[in-house]
């Protein structure tokens, strides 16, 4: 993002905000149609449940945009997945290659200066990635995890397909344009290219995050922070997600504690945040927003996530320890019991419409395993439970269904050659009346 841009719209921001107008949230028909009574100026938005990854919202939302600086939660999730592995160390230091320093140097970017003879340790760098976007930071971590930018757009890429993601365009670790990069853009990729990803998939890739680094919010929520403190080159970052508490667009209903802004021309003002509520995690994406002020992105987003919690709630379906009605027991083939019971694993809890009662609510069974054979261990699988809304066709992210699985409750140790003789003969004379 284009730090001149950015500083100009923080002054505005001073401005216009004490005029901002809150949009309130429309009532909503309790379980048809919820999608259709919210209309938000944005080219592209969607809001999930961070959880279970349930679509809550959805416009435009599969058409790959422009994302800008959201490109850096892809860099971020590669870098701590390197960090899990064992491969790259929150101490490891790097010094900047000479195409990384001159972008660093770049005023008119958002951007933490870097020296070409410092060394920079993997946590401040992360730390500059995601509170004050520091473009040639997050390029300086893809370059600690694959070694090059090159290999690392690679990375990205393969990462994104595996999960489920066919239709991004990723060519650079930051979100600039290709053109903002000067010579220093990946091999087979032109100046006039961008990172482009569906509002569905950018959600994707901010559960994704969240689900496998859930501190990672311990980070986007810093609201100030201080770049290499008592030295020459200390910078003061101040996060560019204004709704964090103590910033511009702060809202005291809305607890907002991440997680990633993003601006070009292209792009427009965007924004990938999430927030809390009511035991619920929310996970919303406005791209393009629409609007005036300084504010807009943030404005689209509060405006979406007060729809979203008004709109939406979660409920317990079944309870941990659930028997399924016609599938309370599973037959077990040569085992000392003939029958063992099953029950839900976990208890199944999904955000339905406000509105929603249990009536509405349909419960769907499917068998793994119709019998198993002994000796069968506690805890085996032999089927997976799904929820459907009457009237909800929004979804799931991943296209899958919000399930648990139901399996045995005790273990059944195989029957002896007696038992199983004698078994036999029963069963042979009861089948002859």
């Amino acid at each position: 993002m284009k730090k001149f841009f950015r500083t100009i719209v923080a002054f505005l921001a001073t401005i216009t905000i004490g005029a901002t107008v809150l949009p309130a949230a429309t009532a909503s028909a309790a379980t048809d149609g919820v999608e259709s009574t919210l209309n938000l100026n944005a080219k592209a938005a969607i809001s999930v449940d961070a959880k279970t990854g349930k679509v809550l919202y959805a416009k435009n939302a599969t058409t790959a945009l422009p994302i800008a600086s959201m490109t850096k939660l892809i860099t971020v999730y590669l870098l701590r997945e390197a960090i899990k592995s064992g491969k790259v160390k929150w101490t490891d230091k790097i010094t900047p290659d000479h195409e990384i320093y001159k972008i660093s140097q770049d005023k008119s970017l958002s951007n933490v200066p870097l020296r070409a003879d410092g060394s920079y340790s993997v946590k401040e760098l992360y730390q500059a990635t995601l509170i004050y976007s520091a473009n040639a930071a997050a390029m300086e971590l893809g370059d600690i995890v694959a070694g090059s930018q090159d290999k690392f757009i690679d990375m990205m890429n393969k990462k994104l397909q595996s999960w489920g993601i066919s239709d991004a365009t990723i060519v650079n670790a930051c979100g600039l344009d290709n053109s903002d990069l000067g010579e220093y853009i990946v091999t087979g990729t032109s100046k006039t290219d961008e990172n482009r990803m569906s509002a569905k998939d950018m959600a994707i890739v901010a559960q994704k995050l969240l689900t496998d680094f859930p501190d990672v919010l311990d980070t986007t929520s810093i609201a100030h922070k201080t770049f290499r403190a008592g030295t020459d080159d200390a910078t003061k970052m101040d996060n560019w997600d204004w709704m964090l508490p103590g910033l511009v667009y702060n809202q005291s209903d809305l607890n907002v504690d991440g997680l990633k802004t993003g601006t070009t021309d292209a792009a427009g003002e965007c924004f990938t945040g999430t927030a809390t509520k009511n035991g619920m995690r929310i996970i919303t994406v406005v791209l393009n927003a629409g609007g005036t002020g300084a504010t807009k992105r943030f404005q689209r987003t509060a405006e979406l996530m007060r729809w979203t919690f008004s709109n939406w709630k979660n409920m317990t379906i079944v309870g941990k320890n659930a028997s399924i009605a016609g599938h309370k027991t599973v037959t077990v083939d040569k085992g000392k019991d003939t029958t063992v019971a099953a029950k839900t694993s976990q208890a199944v809890t999904v955000p339905v419409p406000t509105a929603t009662t249990k009536k509405d609510v349909t419960l769907s069974y499917k068998a793994v395993k119709k019998t198993v054979a002994a000796p069968v261990k506690k805890g085996t699988t032999v089927g997976d439970v799904t929820v459907s809304v009457k009237g909800d066709t929004l979804g799931y992210v991943d296209g899958s269904e919000t399930g648990v699985k139901v399996a045995t409750t005790k273990t059944v140790e195989k029957a002896g050659f007696f038992r199983l003789l004698f078994r036999g003969i029963g069963n042979f004379f009861s089948n002859l009346f």
